[in-house]
């Protein structure tokens, strides 16, 4: 197993296009999260210049905002080069038939295929990480700069809260399932821009649907508790009644687990059993 684990981990650091993704995990979770932070409306404030709302009275504050989920919220572009990450090591021996290769010399197909979510889950995970880390860091004084201040109901995040903490982690292990669930969606089609398509759609397509479709608030909580996406990110939420989905954090990040769990070992017994 080590030795395969070390041969999984040089392709996917020899692959620019694997290489790239784990750099874009990162930069993407800080970059996006500030770009969201910018382009939000200071209430009582959208015409003015920024930081107008420091003066706004607790009478004219809105509901409290989820401060924590606004500065993770990089993560739905993070989520994208995490798939592109999966996707790289998954497919990218099939249309050159360099699975060939590596088979002949590790002969086990479910070791070369548990090495690989070995290697996607570490590097996907530890890329995740940095970029969390340092969106926590540089979003908390961008949220006060820009006027998004706890007089408008934006309070500012307490990095040594539990739930911060909960929450960090949380959108860590989400971008890692996102990236796992990519490599079993990979080994399932074997080509890479149908496996980044089919998975960006499983994520992006319920939420598109949920918009267009008309639904009862029940329809909507029932979809959105098993929809991977927001289900997953609901291990965000640090106040109550703003999270993607009516579950508990933890539960909501299960469900992304059996979907990534469910389709690892679909493309586990199928690689098992197809011709290289």
């Amino acid at each position: 197993m080590i030795r395969a684990v070390c041969s999984e981990w040089t392709k996917l650091r020899s692959l620019p296009s694997g290489v790239w993704s784990l750099v874009a995990v990162a930069a993407l979770m800080v970059g996006g999260g500030a770009a969201v932070i910018l382009i939000t409306d200071v209430p009582g404030c959208a015409t003015g210049p920024p930081g107008c709302g420091r003066g706004a009275t607790a009478a004219s504050a809105r509901a409290l905002s989820d401060t924590a989920a606004l500065l993770l919220s990089g993560v739905h572009l993070a989520q994208i080069a995490a798939v592109a990450a999966g996707v790289a090591l998954s497919c990218g021996e099939y249309q050159p038939r360099l699975l060939r290769t590596t088979l002949a010399m590790h002969p086990r197909r479910p070791t070369v295929f548990t090495a690989k979510a070995i290697v996607v889950g570490a590097a996907v995970l530890t890329a995740a990480a940095v970029g969390v880390g340092l969106a926590l860091l540089a979003g908390r004084p961008l949220l006060e700069a820009h006027g998004l201040t706890p007089g408008v109901g934006y309070p500012p995040p307490d990095l040594g809260s539990a739930d911060l903490r909960r929450a960090a982690v949380g959108t860590a292990l989400y971008v890692t399932l996102i990236a796992l669930l990519a490599l079993g969606i990979g080994a399932v089609l074997r080509h890479a821009g149908a496996a980044i398509g089919a998975t960006l759609t499983l994520l992006y397509g319920p939420y598109v649907v949920t918009l267009l479709v008309p639904m009862s608030a029940t329809a909507l909580h029932r979809v959105q508790s098993v929809m991977p996406m927001s289900a997953g990110l609901a291990v965000q939420t640090t106040v109550a009644g703003t999270g993607t989905a009516p579950l508990s954090p933890w539960a909501g990040l299960a469900v992304l687990g059996v979907y990534a769990a469910s389709f690892l070992l679909l493309g586990a017994a199928l690689v098992a059993v197809r011709d290289a």
